[in-house]
């Protein structure tokens, strides 16, 4: 049996996504509820860093509330419509988000099965249909990973109060623990979603056979996991420094109005910058988040038919054979 490198799982991933620019949509909409992998972990967990390890609080809701003038009708009904508004909001962005996550997987499940392409409005009909149960394990797996933050946290304040060697060794490994065991949840909910949209499977039971997938390819489960936060990194430093590329016109516009002085260049210049760069990031966070899709799936349709092999474990056996 020939099994598939992670460049096979690269490359046809980006093969699809290249060839089917519907896919970007669907992968800048999914994107509103996070990216399947890592990435959005250690971004947490870097911005929980970056806050001196404090825990989630939302105390910021209760000031909100309360800079308000409760003993007035008005200001009861004026709230009331507000979140109202705000609530709809939230439940529209969250149906369209999982729906199109459910699109994108049935249109690579389909892909990698008959190696043909299905109609936009048929993976659609797909992802809504399985909105309930792919809601269930998307909240079930960011829910775990808050915790895994949290816990992080409160572990955290306590260690940095001792300031020595071996806290600061503890907090690195403790940090590497969460985050190893939030890749482990990610990639259940990942499989567990696959089997959703593949087999028509409750949540329970694609839950149960997600599991027991990872525990077969624990390995390259977060192999794939760790080459695609990688990937993760460098998309962020491309996207940091497209704003170059970006205000490259706008560059023109200022010299032009220093030139001639048109006054009006320096403010279209501002604003066309700032919509070209808004432009390329919306643009490449479709593509990404579709290429990094389709390699979670495209290495679980091998791993349910197949197998795949460990490379760390391939790498090893090469080497002691030598």
């Amino acid at each position: 049996m020939h099994e598939p490198t992670f460049r096979q799982a690269l490359s046809r991933s980006w093969q699809l996504v290249a060839q089917k620019k519907s896919l970007w949509i669907f992968g800048l909409l999914s994107a509103l509820i996070g990216q399947m992998g890592l990435s959005d972990f250690v971004g947490m967990l870097y911005k929980t860093s970056g806050e001196g390890f404090r825990p989630y609080h939302f105390s910021y809701i209760l000031d909100f509330f309360n800079a308000w003038n409760w003993h007035k009708v008005s200001v009861i009904l004026l709230m009331l419509w507000l979140l109202g508004i705000i609530l709809l909001l939230i439940l529209a962005i969250i149906f369209v988000a999982v729906s199109a996550r459910g699109a994108m997987i049935a249109y690579a499940i389909h892909w990698y099965k008959k190696d043909s392409i299905l109609p936009l409005t048929e993976v659609w009909n797909k992802g809504v249909q399985k909105f309930f149960p792919l809601l269930y394990i998307t909240a079930l797996s960011r829910g775990m990973q808050i915790i895994f933050i949290w816990l992080f946290s409160l572990l955290a304040l306590k260690l940095i109060q001792n300031d020595s060697l071996a806290s600061s060794l503890l907090l690195v490994f403790s940090g590497a623990i969460i985050s190893l065991l939030a890749l482990i949840v990610e990639s259940v909910s990942i499989y567990s979603s696959g089997y959703v949209m593949l087999e028509n499977k409750s949540v329970k039971l694609a839950i149960k056979k997600g599991w027991d997938l990872f525990l077969e390819h624990v390995l390259v489960s977060l192999e794939l996991g760790i080459v695609l936060m990688l990937f993760s990194f460098i998309f962020l430093g491309i996207a940091i420094y497209s704003s170059f590329i970006a205000f490259l016109p706008s560059l023109a516009m200022w010299i032009v109005a220093g030139v001639t002085g048109l006054k009006f260049l320096i403010a279209l210049g501002i604003y066309s910058g700032i919509v070209l760069y808004i432009s390329i990031i919306l643009v490449a966070a479709g593509i990404f988040n579709s290429f990094v899709t389709c390699s979670w799936i495209y290495l679980f349709m091998k791993m349910h038919h197949e197998g795949v092999s460990s490379r760390v474990m391939h790498f090893f056996q090469h080497l002691f054979r030598k």
